[in-house]
């Protein structure tokens, strides 16, 4: 029988491995292979995604079909700084544990890549969702380390944008005005998204960075060609719509004032905001309580300002889901640092890893055994849309 131990050695593993997004070949593989051994039947490269797979065991009657969502993927530079590490083995752990416990319907475990959007697969949980392949599942359960215990910590709803503005070179001495510069267009456009900073709703927890990564290769010659990279973000995934389009008419404008063409390309799907599940968070306080972990109350948890973004939000705007944050680090610690990276390999995340699969499991006995929790657990998501 799979231990808690050779979890934390399986993540330990994955930690030292630190495959960055859509490139976890040996992480998925290491996961694959041991649900295999397990019993689970195993999809590898699913859904066209070369490191995502399906895992799934019929629990002997039939009944709802819960999933755990596993993420692999490491940061460039830092490694597993964000603790995905973690997260992926406390999805196979959980749905171990639940495979033994709990009698009827199905448990299956999705592993879904590149949720930092470092790859050709970024969001896959979103690629995933819109090929609907989590068609049947009841609910979707998952962890996410961090520097306290809680549940229902908001997100951020964002899209990445790459603008690429295109001119026309010439000497900048002996010709200047026969160039069109690339980069008066790029810069004219950093200035306008800063001064519309100024000018949008403070209750949308707005958040714009970008940088200019292209700008010219010789400060005598107009540059020709010049590349921005933009993440808009706000806490209300329609208000971000609107952002989208004040952000295209500013490069139009600047376009139009500097004679510099300009394309706008979509980096990645659009991560959505987090729709709670209380049912959900509910059961995941009292599973996290019976293991002597006091987790920060609903109405403290729901009501932080979101600081970040993940795909897990547009599952949880499709099926109704929990995401149990667990405690690596200690409080201030800064995130996608070297400090959480060798958290995700501490004590204090082998001890994490335990508790986080143990109440994930916990909740899923429950929607798998007992009907009327299930059933409110819908009534709940349905009637919140």
């Amino acid at each position: 029988m799979f231990s808690d131990d050779e979890g934390w050695a399986m993540a330990l593993a994955i930690h030292k491995l630190a495959e960055t997004g859509s490139k976890e070949y040996e992480s998925s593989k290491i996961l694959e292979d041991l649900l295999e051994k397990e019993g689970f039947t195993v999809e590898r490269g699913y859904s066209g995604i070369p490191t995502a797979f399906r895992a799934t065991k019929y629990l002997g009657s039939p009944g709802p079909t819960v999933a755990f969502l596993a993420e692999y993927d490491a940061l460039p530079g830092v490694g597993h700084a964000c603790g995905h590490n973690i997260i992926a083995v406390a999805a196979v752990l959980a749905a171990l544990k639940t495979s033994r416990t709990a009698h009827h319907g199905s448990v299956a475990v999705y592993g879904t890549p590149d949720e930092e959007g470092s790859g050709e697969f970024a969001g896959s949980k979103i690629l995933l969702a819109e090929k609907n392949c989590f068609a049947g599942v009841d609910a979707a359960l998952m962890t996410h380390p961090g520097t306290s215990w809680s549940l229902g910590s908001p997100s951020l709803a964002v899209q990445d944008l790459r603008v690429t503005f295109k001119g026309y070179a010439s000497h900048e001495a002996a010709s200047p005005e026969k160039g069109v510069s690339a980069l008066d267009a790029a810069i004219l456009t950093y200035t306008a998204v800063n001064m519309m900073r100024q000018h949008v709703r403070r209750d949308m927890n707005v958040v714009i960075h970008g940088v200019i990564r292209e700008g010219g290769q010789a400060s005598n010659v107009t540059p020709d060609k010049a590349v921005l990279v933009y993440g808009l973000r706000s806490s209300d995934s329609d208000y971000l719509e609107e952002l989208i389009k004040k952000f295209r008419l500013i490069v139009q404008g600047c376009s139009l004032a500097t004679n510099a063409s300009y394309t706008i390309d979509m980096i990645g799907p659009m991560f959505s905001s987090t729709k709670f599940s209380f049912e959900l968070m509910k059961a995941g306080e009292e599973a996290l309580r019976s293991l002597g972990i006091e987790p920060k109350s609903l109405a403290e948890s729901t009501a932080e300002i979101p600081k970040g973004s993940t795909d897990f939000a547009n599952i949880s705007q499709r099926v109704p889901s929990l995401e149990i944050t667990s405690k690596i680090a200690p409080e201030g610690t800064p995130w996608h640092s070297e400090m959480s990276a060798r958290a995700a390999s501490s004590e204090e995340g082998r001890v994490a890893l335990r508790i986080a699969s143990d109440a994930l499991s916990k909740v899923a006995q429950r929607l798998l055994d007992e009907p009327a929790f299930l059933q409110r657990v819908k009534l709940e998501f349905e009637g919140r849309k």
